[in-house]
């Protein structure tokens, strides 16, 4: 597995698609801490959802990177498909792990925060930020080209579900709240649970990050069992 995910690195950095979704998380972090000080949980609530957003589009190009022949000889290679898928999504899960450490300690490096943040907080915001940018992942799974051709169309969606489920808030006034909680993915009450942190018992930011671990389990294992029963000489 270490040297599937080595290829699938040295392959996504020389496609270069990795470059809009990094630079577009860097610049709209430089831009959020660009004026000091901030307050420490809101503003890693705000980055947790711009990992989440970026974590979509990173996954998208990521899981689009790979000629489909090239893809094929490397399933062949495997003997299996769903070691292949599985490689691909611990991939991203590393690259994820990276980008929320530097995104949650840039603000302490650099100050901008108008108090001490503190160990505990700066747990709780990168478990936060880690489990938003693995969500944003498992969504963007089932919209790669292989599931859906048209890239307009996987685009559209993501962008669909990406604002409902940022604003889940205000889609429970309109819809019962426990059809939202089922059908989007968890992302507001995370984000919520963070921006509330300091004024919360930690049960109820656990139950949160439950709830988005167990979306997340479950998108990965069906992704995975589909995985196995796809013919990918069939796909594009």
């Amino acid at each position: 597995m270490r040297g599937l995910i080595g290829y699938f690195l040295r392959s996504y950095s020389v496609s270069q698609r990795y470059f809009g979704p990094v630079a577009g998380m860097i610049i709209a972090v430089l831009i959020l801490y660009s004026y000091k000080p901030n307050p420490v949980m809101s503003s890693y609530s705000a980055t947790a959802v711009i990992v989440y957003i970026g974590s979509a589009w990173l996954g998208l190009s990521f899981l689009n990177h790979e000629h489909a022949v090239q893809k094929q000889v490397a399933i062949v290679q495997l003997r299996s498909a769903r070691r292949y898928s599985l490689g691909a999504i611990l991939t991203l899960i590393l690259l994820v792990l990276l980008l929320a450490l530097a995104i949650v300690l840039y603000p302490v490096v650099t100050g901008s925060f108008n108090e001490s943040a503190g160990l505990q907080r700066i747990l709780l915001a990168y478990t936060g930020h880690v489990l938003l940018g693995i969500l944003g992942i498992t969504i963007s799974l089932y919209l790669q080209s292989s599931w859906v051709p048209r890239r307009s169309y996987a685009a559209g969606l993501l962008l669909i579900v990406l604002i409902l489920s940022v604003s889940a808030g205000k889609v429970a006034e309109i819809v019962p709240e426990p059809l939202v909680q089922v059908l989007l993915p968890p992302v507001y009450p995370v984000m919520d649970k963070l921006m509330n942190a300091d004024a919360l018992t930690v049960w109820p930011v656990l139950a949160a990050y439950s709830h988005a671990l167990a979306y997340i389990c479950l998108l990965a294992a069906y992704y995975l069992y589909r995985c196995g029963r796809m013919d990918y000489n069939k796909t594009n």
